[in-house]
């Protein structure tokens, strides 16, 4: 095993904004209807990152106020220029007046503060009835647990992960929201090989790979997707998109 000085989440902001794909708009659209809600309503999405699916939300006419606990994300959704409001957040601590927000969403966040000081934190900032959504990519098929196997072959990754025993409904239930509810929507990422490794450097456990290995892993890593490539050569990462919801009594 080696150590080395390592990327960290922040500091693939870049990657990670563009490699990520946005949201098919089938999950969207169930996000709006969820919502209830007409255009220019605020929203608050936490935990926006480089503000992928906050921009999706901006073109449905929300007003969207995105906020994310790294600064490197928050520079780059700003750098882009998009419709919203940005700002680095404690979300345990937000900085919002009570009631301030008609609904609130987490895409793909929610497991890193969903403790309870943070719950009530987003409950304290949503109006009485307003919805908080919490929607995550889940993979249906072998991709993470392959990624963590080659990567784990050179590297320790810790044993310790947020999302150990992560279950969004029961915490939504158990902090206080109401009528809490889910749904999955069944999709297909179609990345070329390039991509897929982009995609594997944007994660968090890319933060644990010293420099000195980037190659070796990013070669292991193209043979394992290069061997399973379609048709129109292109890796096909099968999701199941869960979406789950409560209102602030």
């Amino acid at each position: 095993m080696a150590s080395g000085t390592n990327m960290s989440f922040g500091e693939s902001a870049a990657i990670y904004n563009a490699i990520r794909q946005s949201y098919a708009d089938e999950v969207i659209d169930r996000v709006t209807d969820i919502f209830g809600l007409t255009q220019s309503h605020s929203i608050l999405d936490i935990g926006c990152g480089t503000g992928i699916a906050t921009r999706q939300l901006a073109a449905r006419g929300f007003h969207l106020v995105g906020t994310d606990m790294d600064a490197d994300m928050i520079e780059k959704v700003r750098s882009v220029g998009q419709a919203g409001t940005y700002q680095v957040a404690d979300v345990s601590h937000l900085d919002f007046a009570d009631a301030e927000f008609d609904g609130a969403t987490a895409f793909g966040a929610f497991h890193w503060f969903s403790d309870e000081a943070s719950v009530r934190s987003i409950q304290r900032v949503l109006r009485r009835g307003a919805a908080f959504i919490v929607v995550n990519k889940n993979d249906a098929g072998d991709f993470r647990d392959s990624i963590v196997e080659i990567v784990g072959r050179h590297v320790a990754l810790g044993s310790a992960h947020p999302k150990l025993n992560y279950q969004p409904a029961k915490t939504l239930d158990v902090f206080g929201f109401n009528a809490v509810e889910e749904t999955i929507i069944p999709m297909v990422e179609h990345l070329s090989p390039t991509q897929t490794i982009a995609h594997v450097r944007s994660m968090r456990l890319w933060e644990e790979v010293p420099p000195s290995l980037h190659d070796m892993i990013e070669a292991e890593l193209r043979s394992y997707v290069t061997d399973r490539l379609d048709a129109l050569e292109t890796f096909q990462r099968p999701l199941k998109i869960k979406i789950v919801w409560g209102r602030k009594q």
